[in-house]
């Protein structure tokens, strides 16, 4: 069995940083020890990344037995999350950059504020230049009389003449702000007029996605008629979860607890819901008309769109379209426990993601046949579907 390890976190980092020199105070480190630590830690690098890398290659050739309007809906369903997700990225631009919009605007009016004060004070000391004029400067140099006289006039008038010369390379350098500062806002309304009309473009695909998803539903449902038919498509459905549960499985057996939390096991009845929201299914409970078919988690309903967290910190091991549970993504925790999160409407994480406990992971959607918004949730230890309920605070 393939272990993974896991990746070092930036945290991570930092504190075994931290513990390093603390302890160079008390057992300062070999240059031998150093280069060996630096050794392991490579081997372990490049070791993480291979097994990811083989992680994705088992996933790429992992086969959906699909009927053609199902390949239809992945399609669709696969390019509605993306485009949603892009949605998402190109208005945090916009919102990023019409802030920047502002603080430049402020900028600019402070620097005007300054320039024209700065306008003021050059004025002030030209007018009282030319009001002095040349008489006493030439007094000074032709009254041999009073030397030290003399030499304090020179350094009042060199004086003055460095005030006048500091105060004209203010305004230009203020100039030149201004200058900076109103070109650079012409260049990020540019980008967000840019940003906005990729906006745009995006919301029509989306329109038309969710309309041609509509229709492969539509269809789908038709050719579902009879309860056997209907059994048979749920029983397919969760062959296909197995084999992928299997699958990870069989190419991660266990992950180490990153530092600082908890084991999985041990959270046991403390974890919170990945979402809020009502449980429309508790594990055990009857899924759909027939008696057989039994839920193996919960289904939790929210708002289409609304962010879903991870329960415990893990590694993204699996994040696209399975059958039966549309947009899916799958965390492993350590020690054979998987977490599960269907029907998204976009995937936020890639494949070997670490993310940490209450880290958005997803999105509330309707993906894999639903037709309201609801968050497939379940929990899995060594392939053994557990119940959510256990695990997990339902209120509060």
């Amino acid at each position: 069995m393939l272990k993974l390890r896991p990746l070092r976190t930036l945290s991570q980092h930092f504190c075994t940083a931290a513990v390093l020199a603390a302890l160079v105070y008390s057992a300062p480190l070999t240059a031998q020890e150093t280069q060996t630590d630096s050794r392991e830690a490579r081997a372990e690098l490049k070791q993480t990344e291979a097994e990811i890398a083989r992680l994705k290659k088992m996933l790429e050739s992992f086969e959906q037995e699909m009927s053609g309007l199902e390949s239809q809906l992945k399609r669709s369903e696969s390019e509605i999350g993306r485009l949603q997700r892009e949605s998402e990225q190109i208005e945090e631009k916009i919102r990023q950059g019409e802030t920047r919009v502002r603080d430049l605007r402020e900028q600019a009016a402070g620097l005007q504020v300054a320039l024209t004060g700065q306008q003021d004070q050059i004025a002030r000391q030209a007018r009282a230049a030319y009001m002095a004029g040349q008489q006493d400067y030439l007094k000074m140099l032709l009254n041999q009389d009073d030397p030290a006289r003399m030499a304090r006039m020179m350094r009042y008038y060199q004086y003055l003449s460095r005030a006048r010369m500091t105060e004209v390379t203010r305004y230009t350098d203020t100039l030149e702000q201004i200058r900076l500062a109103s070109a650079q806002i012409v260049e990020q309304q540019a980008l967000l007029e840019e940003r906005r009309e990729r906006l745009a473009a995006n919301a029509t695909e989306l329109q038309s996605q969710q309309t041609a998803r509509t229709g492969l539903l539509a269809n789908l449902q038709g050719k579902s008629r009879s309860q056997s038919e209907k059994l048979a498509t749920a029983q397919a459905e969760r062959a296909g979860l197995e084999k992928l549960i299997k699958s990870i499985d069989e190419t991660i057996t266990s992950i180490p607890t990153p530092a600082g939390s908890l084991p999985f096991a041990s959270a046991k009845g403390k974890l919170p819901l990945p979402v809020k929201g009502p449980i429309q299914a508790r594990y055990g409970s009857q899924r759909g008309g027939d008696a057989r078919l039994k839920w193996d988690g919960l289904l939790i309903g929210a708002s289409q769109g609304t962010a879903v967290h991870a329960v415990h910190g893990g590694r993204v091991v699996f994040a696209d379209w399975l059958r039966g549970s549309g947009l899916l993504v799958i965390l492993d925790h350590g020690s054979g426990y998987l977490s599960l999160y269907g029907h998204n409407q976009s995937v936020l994480k890639d494949v070997g993601t670490w993310v940490q406990p209450g880290e958005a992971v997803s999105t509330v959607g309707a993906s894999g046949g639903l037709t309201m918004p609801a968050l497939y949730f379940a929990i899995r230890h060594q392939g053994r579907a557990l119940d959510p309920a256990a695990w997990c605070m339902l209120s509060g």
